[in-house]
């Protein structure tokens, strides 16, 4: 209700309404509290209260602990799936780490880019983002190349939408510094009061700073430099609930390695204390590759040593796609199929006499006798062919048969022979 239609008749209404719904109503209770939290996220201030000497500095009211009956929704996350995990929580901060030249900024602008246009991701349907993305190290020519390679595929349209919601900065020109060092202290400077303002004239949703490195100023091990990092993202995230995303190189100590970890991104291990979720990416482990029988050169394995806000521990797969019109490639997530559980030796000889049935007709048993030893076809005893054969045609698999005249002039057998397998696969 405006102030200038305020009716206390109407007023007395509602109340006496409320009252009369109070007995039965099953939903969630709101108290005062609750009330004043929730006009503060839209933006009221209360007036300021008289200072003394038992005033807290702290607003009490907003501090009171909720209880919803019916539960919370859940977080929201801006990016795609790894496993059951979600990437990019908003209103948080994220370290998206990979070792430099492995693909770190070709796969945040590709993902980018799906999210912009809301474009599956695998499959698997995205929201539309606003994405704002800021790179301190390429030029707009080369954040041109990468972008027009992960969006070449696409429709007019997908690449209309991408371009709509998504804005890639070039910061390589500017001083893009988010933490200086003052004496022995690291302080934050005023960038990311420009970060702030341009997310809210583009209604940004997700903000992608490319990367530590290059927006923190000061020694990388120490940790006054991460706490300096940590204020200025987090008032990032305070102001525009973002999901506020930060690339990151890898420690020295991770070059190599087969699996991403605790303790991945490069500096002080409180950049990742204080970040709510940190994924890695790394080259394709030779391990994998060797278990889906794939090129390691052409995949690239991402992993999520840490999510505050769902499992962690979750990976998935990209693929390198070469775009010869762009001079680069771009990724694309990949699915492996399940690796086959290993064939016992029985097993891959029971295989190799069925297909030798199958592709001789004339198959006698005297024939598999003299094809058995150790320096014959199937490389197995006399008696581990024989007992392969029952246990076939226990299976079903092959069938042991009279042999007829016409089949015995037709295959060219000898007349000893009486009978003759067959494959009934």
């Amino acid at each position: 209700m405006k102030p200038e239609d305020y009716s206390e008749s109407e007023v007395r209404r509602q109340y006496d309404d409320a009252l009369r719904r109070a007995a039965t109503y099953p939903g969630p209770r709101v108290g005062w509290g609750t009330v004043v939290h929730f006009a503060k996220e839209e933006g009221y201030r209360p007036p300021e209260r008289e200072s003394g000497p038992h005033t807290s500095p702290f607003d009490l009211d907003a501090a009171i602990p909720r209880y919803s009956p019916t539960g919370m929704p859940p977080r929201d996350f801006a990016g795609p799936s790894l496993e059951d995990a979600r990437l990019f929580p908003t209103h948080a901060s994220s370290l998206f780490v990979s070792l430099g030249g492995v693909g770190k900024s070709t796969t945040l602008i590709t993902l980018a880019a799906h999210m912009a246009a809301a474009k599956p991701w695998g499959g698997e349907r995205l929201r539309r983002r606003r994405v704002l993305m800021f790179s301190i190290e390429e030029n707009q020519s080369e954040l041109n190349r990468k972008y027009g390679a992960a969006v070449h595929s696409w429709t007019s349209t997908e690449r209309d939408d991408a371009a709509e919601n998504l804005r890639l900065i070039s910061c390589l020109a500017i001083d893009a510094r988010l933490t200086k060092a003052v004496g022995r202290q690291v302080d934050i400077t005023d960038f990311n009061q420009k970060i702030i303002a341009a997310a809210h004239e583009f209604e940004a949703d997700v903000i992608i700073l490319d990367h530590l490195q290059g927006f923190a100023s000061g020694d990388l091990n120490n940790s006054d430099t991460a706490t300096a990092l940590a204020r200025a993202s987090n008032e990032i995230v305070a102001k525009t609930r973002a999901a506020v995303v930060l690339a990151a190189h890898v420690s020295k100590i991770s070059i190599g390695a087969q699996q991403v970890s605790d303790g991945f991104t490069t500096g002080t291990l409180a950049f990742e204390n204080a970040a709510r979720q940190v994924t890695g990416v790394i080259p394709l482990p030779e391990g994998d590759a060797t278990k889906f029988g794939v090129q390691a050169d052409d995949y690239l394995r991402m992993e999520m040593p840490k999510n505050s806000y769902g499992p962690s521990r979750r990976c998935g797969y990209l693929m390198k796609v070469p775009v010869p019109d762009f001079h680069t490639i771009t990724v694309e997530p990949c699915m492996f199929s399940a690796p086959h559980a290993p064939i016992s030796a029985e097993d891959r000889l029971k295989d190799a006499l069925c297909d030798y049935v199958k592709n001789n007709p004339a198959t006698t048993p005297n024939r598999l006798d003299r094809l058995a030893g150790k320096t014959g076809r199937f490389k197995a005893s006399k008696a581990a062919v024989r007992r392969a054969m029952n246990e076939l045609e226990a299976e079903g698999r092959v069938s042991l048969n009279p042999l007829t005249p016409e089949q015995r002039q037709t295959l060219g057998v000898p007349w000893q022979a009486t009978q003759v397998y067959e494959c009934t696969e």
